[in-house]
């Protein structure tokens, strides 16, 4: 017998619909095989679609798998902002009342914290990251100017192309990074071959005064081409400019703005917060609103028996 799935389409890193980054989700994933959740993220065909789990132990409060449509990913910021906004609407994981909320996250990246502040008519949600490790990733230039379609005047001489999880390539305008055009055959072989999880290209000129960085993020290899807003690179990438010199603390927190998304049409903002000490990065959260555009139901068909 089929039965159906409650599942929502919420746009990320916004409170405008039809801007941010889109997520499906589903807020009770309990019981879904590996395969149905790959199936329904296929479905969904948007960058990541988020499954809310019971953790299975009580290390945790909540656990979240987040699938694009060809494989499982082990970190993504904006399908986790837009789960507990779900979930906060819909009061569920104990998120009723206004006010502060605060999780242990079970993911393929480690425990993380995540706050919810539940207001009366939108919730903010933090997330915490790992704090990411970068090595100097020069030795990929040529490869990059040549897959990206950019000139070497066009690079940011003064800031490194970096690795951690994903690469990170500076250029110095932003008509530059606007007017990219990417082989993307190319580049997933490339990110496949090197196994990374994508390229983030950036500029310090920015669209808002108030901002203090604007990126695109291309993953052609784990079917997202562009992403249009992209949480689990926005923080990573404020660390970087942190220990690049380009933006100075005052205090122990340092608080910025990553723009993202324009050239698609799908602006967004993602406040990126850093803790500070002795002059190191210590920790790294993203923040963000969230706003659901579509709720439905998915029908399921029967799993055949053997």
């Amino acid at each position: 017998m089929k039965h159906s799935l409650p599942i929502l389409l919420v746009d990320a890193f916004t409170d405008i619909p039809l801007t941010g980054n889109s997520a499906g989700v589903v807020v009770a994933a309990d019981g879904l095989s590996d395969v149905q959740m790959q199936q329904i993220a296929r479905e969904m065909a948007v960058s990541e679609t988020a499954f809310v789990l019971s953790p299975p132990n009580p290390a945790s409060d909540l656990w979240i798998r987040w699938f694009t449509p060809s494989n499982e990913v082990p970190l993504c910021g904006h399908a986790t902002i837009a789960s507990f906004h779900a979930l906060a609407e819909a009061n569920l994981r104990g998120i009723e009342a206004a006010g502060t909320y605060t999780f242990r996250l079970l993911t393929k990246s480690g425990i993380l914290p995540v706050v919810a502040e539940k207001g009366k008519k939108e919730t903010m949600v933090r997330f915490g990251l790992p704090l990411p490790e970068f090595q100097r990733a020069g030795q990929h230039k040529l490869d990059l100017m040549h897959i990206l379609g950019v000139e070497q005047e066009a690079l940011e001489q003064h800031l490194p192309i970096v690795e951690a999880e994903y690469l990170y390539v500076p250029v110095r305008r932003l008509h530059t990074l606007f007017s990219l055009k990417p082989n993307l055959f190319a580049l997933s072989q490339f990110l496949t071959n090197r196994k990374y999880g994508g390229v983030c290209v950036f500029t310090t000129e920015t669209v808002d005064n108030n901002s203090a960085v604007h990126s695109r993020f291309f993953a052609p290899h784990q079917g997202i081409n562009e992403d249009p807003v992209t949480g689990s690179a926005n923080g990573p990438l404020g660390v970087y400019l942190f220990e690049q010199g380009v933006i100075e603390p005052a205090g122990d927190t340092l608080v910025l703005i990553g723009e993202q998304g324009d050239v698609l049409g799908r602006r967004g903002r993602v406040t990126i917060r850093l803790g500070v000490r002795d002059n190191r990065a210590v920790s790294v959260d993203i923040e963000g609103r969230a706003v659901t555009v579509l709720k439905g139901d998915l029908v399921l068909a029967p799993r055949r028996s053997r």
